[in-house]
């Protein structure tokens, strides 16, 4: 199986509580992902254990105080079930003992009802599957343990041992191999999340941000997050990149980009937001930048990448130079739509000047 750590939100929570250390491998990778699965299943096994309760009563199988007491205690794992929907992560004790107590209040069932056969020894697989579903490894491997343990204890307590070895291995075969089955797919099921993630917020080609993420850090800085100095932006092309690609080719024009992107990045403060919006247009977000500092650095961008020699596969070096345009809140604008609509605006100008150059909104340049 893939490894995947476990949630590390939990991990404070439990020390300070004085929990166990093995405590945090019982907590859900998703508090909201396991509230879905763990409510069908108490409605399922409450539901199923009603109905031949009621089966048993007619038949005359069971006498009506054990029945009524069976309805009851199905009515409160339906109501635990529904419950758990209203949990939150941050209760660390509540999801770290439910699939303890789920095994326990099967064993205990069992063991009041005298009942061994599978019918009643299926529902431990019940802990065990939503162990797998949401639980890290460990955790998966604590409960199913703890599962054939109260398969053993449920067997064992009813027939002698030499008969109940057999039903011990079979079922805890079962339990150890479904265990294992679909933990193994929610583990690959969590990588590839994490991977799509990453691939939603990192430009494959270049290894900038992508759109999303700048929109997320442009909202967070002009919400008051950074200084008073305010948040500027550049928005940068690459001048006449259709001739680069036409004359060197496509992939002279990719390394084109992922070089002027290292470019980019190695000049930048570390709160500093470089993407890449789409093709050969690039923005960087400068939270905590005055104007002056913005027209600064616009000019420096333009001149590192002009001095730069942009080499190609086959060691040809080429030159090319960027037109930038850029715009600052709140001298320009107080949101995200009209602060990159001004930026725009100035880029458009700069191109239409004769590109390799800065493009200033009015009041800026003045």
């Amino acid at each position: 199986m893939t490894a995947v750590p476990n949630h590390p939100r939990t991990e404070p929570v439990v020390q300070a509580l004085g929990m166990p250390r093995w405590f945090r491998h019982l907590q859900p990778r998703d508090a909201k992902t396991a509230a879905r699965i763990i409510g069908p299943l108490c409605i399922v096994a409450a539901t199923v254990t009603i109905v031949f309760s009621v089966f048993d009563l007619v038949r005359g199988a069971t006498d009506a105080p054990t029945a009524i007491a069976t309805i009851l205690v199905s009515a409160v794992v339906v109501a635990v079930g529904l419950a758990t929907r209203r949990l939150r992560g941050s209760h660390v004790i509540t999801w770290g003992s439910l699939p303890i107590l789920g095994v326990l209040a099967i064993v205990g069932f069992d063991l009041a009802s005298g009942d061994a056969s599978v019918s009643a020894q299926v529902f431990l697989f019940f802990p065990a599957l939503y162990a797998a579903s949401t639980l890290p490894r460990i955790g998966v491997i604590i409960v199913t343990l703890t599962a054939i343990a109260g398969e053993a204890v449920i067997v064992f307590a009813a027939v002698p041992a030499a008969t109940g070895a057999a039903a011990v291995g079979y079922v805890s075969a079962g339990l150890a191999t479904a265990s294992v089955l679909l933990a193994r797919s929610a583990e690959e099921q969590e990588v590839l999340i994490a991977r799509l993630r990453r691939q939603a917020a990192i430009d494959p080609l270049t290894g900038l941000a992508t759109r999303r993420v700048l929109d997320q850090a442009a909202q967070s800085a002009l919400s008051g997050a950074a200084s008073s100095a305010g948040t500027g932006m550049i928005l940068l092309d690459v001048d006449k990149f259709k001739d680069v690609n036409d004359r060197y080719g496509h992939p002279a024009g990719d390394e084109v980009l992922v070089q002027l992107a290292a470019l980019l990045i190695r000049g930048c403060r570390k709160t500093d937001i470089v993407s890449r919006l789409g093709g050969d247009e690039i923005a960087l977000l400068l939270p905590g930048c005055s104007p002056d500092s913005l027209l600064k650095r616009a000019s420096s961008i333009l001149l590192d990448v002009r001095n730069h020699a942009f080499i190609m596969s086959d060691l040809e070096r080429i030159r090319v130079s960027v037109t930038a345009g850029v715009a600052h809140a709140p001298t320009h604008a107080c949101d995200l739509p009209s602060l990159y609509a001004t930026a725009d605006a100035a880029l458009y100008e700069a191109k239409r000047a004769g590109r390799d150059q800065v493009g200033v909104p009015a009041r800026l340049a003045s």
